[in-house]
């Protein structure tokens, strides 16, 4: 009797072969997902760190102006 249909052993391999595909299914799909979300969030970084270079230049320049404000209105020496 060669039936491999019947074979307890086969049946069980299939259903394992079955279940560990569906498995690696599911962990392609979550997969996808994670590196769909780390691509947003490199994105939302790339953005906070041009905001922040942006209000860096805009701070550097205020500095400045402060500084050059200071050294106008600092009282210039006499020349008695």
């Amino acid at each position: 009797m060669d039936d491999t249909n019947n074979d307890p052993v086969l049946a069980r391999l299939d259903r394992l072969t079955d279940s560990v595909t569906r498995r690696l299914d599911k962990l392609e799909e979550r997969l996808r997902i994670l590196e769909q979300d780390n691509g947003e969030i490199i994105n939302l970084l790339i953005a906070v760190k041009a905001g922040l270079e942006e209000c860096a230049g805009e701070l550097a320049v205020g500095e400045m102006l402060m500084e050059a404000e200071e050294t106008d209105d600092s009282p210039s020496p006499s020349l008695h």
